[in-house]
């Protein structure tokens, strides 16, 4: 640390042997040598013993005044918690954490938040902090009698035994244990994240209550044959969804999200609408399609993804669709031409499908899965690999290919 990082009305001088720091409420003291610059120790208020400066123990100037920015920083910490020691973790939530730390995330970041928060604090304050529009009353969580809501309490006044009744509150009342460890991991969030913002000292009250062990048992990895003839079982949409999930890894949101002006079929880069450099046979990860609204995915989701060789037939026959193919148009859409329902799908023909074929707990997630586990089996030769299932999938697809490279002057981009 540089001798320019101490106060100024400060001065860090060498007394028999020992380091000492000397304020004075006067004059303005630079320290410049190992001595007493500028100032008369005698005449100064407030000196400070810091340490030995001879001697097998003894501190080097710049082992010194780290121990004195320590004691600065340290002052200044506790008494900016002073100023804020009133706080109650609502107004917290309301000022700091929801339009700092929250605005930071993706949509589904914010609405996990949002959702978890419910359970902290009044439902009512939460759709009032997230301007949630009044509509759907019947949806809309309501607050439970007697549940032990933590908005009201000022953060250095919430203790362990605090969350942890939040917590046994929840279990009791059926909550399953994956959504009560989201509850507890909320609360841990806004205290590390208030203890950052210098609004609560001490040890995060979250961090004593423990949670029995969420355990999900595993499904079998699926076969290659498996997953021809899981495909082969769908329709559009589920059935594209699917593929791409597989072949790219992306999430189901961001495929219900991409739009066609993030695509580039073309064999030279393009720049879209927005700006956006696409270079050739790529798509843009931006977005997401969420519970009915279009958001930002996370920073570590932003991305450029390659179209893998197998899917680029797939996407070419969505593009020459007559409807819906515009530059803010998605990729898959409904008859209407929305974006499709990734929820619904799961329902109406995920699960039933799951239970026909015997594939236990057949979802989203699991389909997505698919992509890792067949990169770990195949590895370099994946997407090769991936060819055979994707035409034992899509057959029309490629023989449609096969006839457009054959009579056209052009070549198929794949």
């Amino acid at each position: 640390m540089g001798r320019e990082s101490l106060p100024g009305n400060s001065a860090l001088y060498l007394e028999d042997g020992f380091w000492k720091l000397s304020w004075n409420d006067q004059s303005q003291i630079v320290d410049t040598s190992a001595a007493t610059p500028g100032i008369d120790p005698n005449t100064a208020n407030h000196p400070i013993w810091v340490g030995l400066a001879t001697g097998p123990k003894g501190l080097s100037r710049e082992e010194a005044q780290q121990i004195v920015w320590k004691m600065i920083v340290s002052q200044a910490r506790a008494q900016k918690v002073a100023q804020h020691s009133s706080v109650t973790l609502g107004e917290f939530v309301e000022k700091k954490f929801v339009p700092e730390y929250i605005a930071s995330k993706g949509f589904s970041g914010r609405m996990h938040y949002q959702s978890m928060l419910k359970h902290v604090i009044r439902p009512e304050d939460v759709d009032r902090i997230f301007a949630v529009e009044p509509r759907r009353p019947k949806v809309r969580l309501q607050s439970v009698a007697d549940w032990p809501y933590l908005g009201h309490l000022p953060l250095r006044d919430i203790r362990s035994e605090f969350v942890q009744q939040l917590t046994t509150v929840a279990l009791s009342s059926g909550y399953s244990k994956q959504t009560v460890m989201h509850i507890r991991n909320v609360v841990s969030t806004i205290f590390t994240y208030a203890q950052s913002e210098m609004y609560f000292s001490g040890e995060n009250p979250a961090t004593a209550v423990k949670l029995s062990k969420v355990s999900r048992p595993q499904p079998s990895p699926l076969a290659t044959s498996d997953v021809i003839r899981l495909l082969g079982s769908m329709r559009y949409p589920e059935k594209e969804m699917s593929i791409i999930a597989i072949l790219t890894g992306m999430t189901v949101a961001e495929i219900c999200g991409l739009q066609w002006k993030r695509v580039n079929l073309t064999e030279t880069e393009t720049v879209n609408s927005d700006g956006e450099a696409i270079p050739p046979k790529c798509l843009l990860v931006r977005e997401e399609w969420m519970r009915g609204q279009l958001g930002s995915v996370s920073k570590r989701r932003v991305g450029i993804i390659k179209i893998p060789r197998p899917l680029l037939p797939i996407i070419s026959r969505l593009s020459r669709n007559p409807k819906f193919t515009g530059q803010g148009d998605f990729v898959l859409t409904s008859r209407s031409g929305s974006p499709v329902n990734q929820t619904n799908l799961l329902t109406r023909r995920l699960k039933p499908l799951g239970l026909e074929m015997n594939i236990p707990g057949l979802s989203w997630h699991m389909v997505r899965r698919i992509h890792k586990e067949l990169n770990v089996e195949f590895g370099a030769q994946f997407h090769d690999r991936m060819m055979d299932v994707a035409k034992a999938a899509f057959p029309s697809d490629f023989k449609d290919s096969e006839k457009w490279r054959s009579t056209a002057d052009g070549e198929l981009p794949y």
